[in-house]
């Protein structure tokens, strides 16, 4: 069909030329035949698994059952193409949510809470109930 070498070089055309064995397989068609395959094998692997880290902020925000899966599935799809959106979407993804509200509640009610001059919120009592 074809060859690696079309005409053959005159001694001396290469600065590392192969001798021997080597230059037998490098001329052989058949070492193409057995490569292509293998190539195209490692390719498919290597974007399934490159597939595969890619969805794991969708799988897992589908996990937690978060409200945000919708969110997280589009930011993974958008990453394909803006690769700081799948870190976004990773960060969503991961981060407990629940924790992440209560501390900004309690960030939010010392700075914008009640003042310390006084101004205190009634103490609950043991009944749950507010004194006047």
């Amino acid at each position: 069909m074809f060859h690696v070498y079309a005409e053959e070089k005159p001694e001396g055309y290469f600065v590392n030329e192969p001798f021997g064995i080597y230059r037998t397989i490098l001329d052989a068609d058949w070492l193409l035949y057995l490569l292509l395959p293998l190539l195209l094998v490692i390719a498919v692997v290597v974007l399934m698994l490159a597939w595969r880290i890619h969805e794991i902020p969708a799988h897992k925000a589908k996990n937690k059952q978060m409200q945000q899966v919708e969110l997280v599935s589009a930011l993974t799809l958008l990453g394909l193409f803006i690769h700081e959106v799948w870190a976004l979407a990773l960060f969503i993804a991961y981060l407990d949510w629940n924790a992440a509200e209560d501390r900004l509640v309690r960030i939010l009610r010392r700075a914008f809470g009640p003042a310390e001059s006084g101004q205190r919120e009634p103490a609950a009592t043991e009944s749950g109930e507010q004194k006047a």
